[in-house]
């Protein structure tokens, strides 16, 4: 038994979704903290079943039994609750709390088969008036792109594909989620950023360290050769924007053949001063951004 014992009662069933969770703890507000302290503080004025910090995770309540965590008793009796431990410390610790959040989100869909979708995975605000997950919240840019982030995650992290790599190329705009990208900020005053396609979840990579080496989307973790620092230049009136990977300094995105003869694939190259390595960033209605070719006017294409 949990060290909760069962105290908000037997579930009799497995849930049917997740609620996700900021604790609104310090930085001192790991699992080891929640281990001593939800003991010693009365558990009906609220726990959740998990607890992920920057230590660990903490399974404070066995998934068969409720939790008292969202204050709305559909949300109590049928989800599963996880709890993003030190959302007041630190913002990247706080960050890979959230993601191995979402890796434990992921680990539940599959193991009780829910499916990610805005039913079954839930904000607390959503159901009680509170700003919880309020530090997701700021870092996501509001509830619905909060939410839109966790469900992709969670996505991401139950495929089976994440070790994949998909080419990248540039291809005619037709709207797919294969060519809507997210920028996803590592330094935003200088202008890195990490870029993720909507319809894999995978980051776009330099595949190596030299001029005319490929640039392909990975569904795994490359450090610095998944991190682009946007450049923006203006040539005669005309405003551009140049990708250079943050592991290959001086080296560009670049068009093989300017899309010239069915050549669409990305590369990396040195400046060569000319249109291959210009592009435009323009953001969509849904929050999401396409990287344009400024020469074939196509759009950066996980496919």
């Amino acid at each position: 038994m949990s060290i909760c014992n069962g105290a908000a009662g037997f579930r009799g069933r497995n849930p049917k979704g997740i609620f996700i969770h900021n604790d609104a703890g310090s930085q001192n507000a790991d699992a080891a903290f929640y281990r001593n302290w939800l003991p010693t503080h009365p558990l009906e004025n609220g726990f959740a079943h998990a607890y992920v910090a920057s230590d660990g995770i903490l399974y404070a309540e066995d998934d068969a039994y409720c939790a008292w965590h969202c204050g709305q008793t559909d949300g109590n009796t049928n989800y599963y609750s996880i709890e993003i431990c030190q959302s007041m410390g630190d913002l990247e610790v706080f960050k890979q709390n959230e993601e191995n959040a979402l890796k434990l989100a992921a680990q539940k869909c599959r193991q009780y088969g829910i499916e990610p979708n805005t039913s079954t995975i839930r904000l607390h605000k959503e159901v009680y008036g509170t700003s919880c997950p309020h530090r997701s919240v700021e870092i996501h840019g509001g509830d619905a792109a909060t939410k839109r982030h966790f469900i992709e995650r969670i996505k991401y992290y139950m495929g089976d594909g994440r070790n994949q790599i998909i080419n990248a190329t540039i291809r005619e705009n037709s709207g797919a989620d294969f060519m809507r990208l997210k920028f996803e900020a590592v330094d935003s005053e200088d202008g890195i950023y990490r870029i993720r396609d909507k319809a894999n979840g995978y980051l776009l990579t330099a595949a190596a360290n030299k001029a005319d080496a490929n640039v392909d989307f990975r569904g795994f973790d490359c450090g610095e050769y998944q991190e682009w620092k946007l450049i923006n230049k203006i040539y005669k009136n005309a405003r551009y924007t140049m990708l250079e990977c943050v592991a290959t300094p001086g080296l560009y995105l670049s068009v093989e053949s300017n899309g010239n003869g069915g050549k669409n694939n990305l590369k990396l190259y040195t400046d060569l001063h000319n249109m291959k390595q210009k592009f435009y960033i323009r953001e969509e209605s849904d929050g999401r951004t396409l990287i344009i070719h400024a020469f074939s006017g196509k759009c950066v294409s996980a496919k």
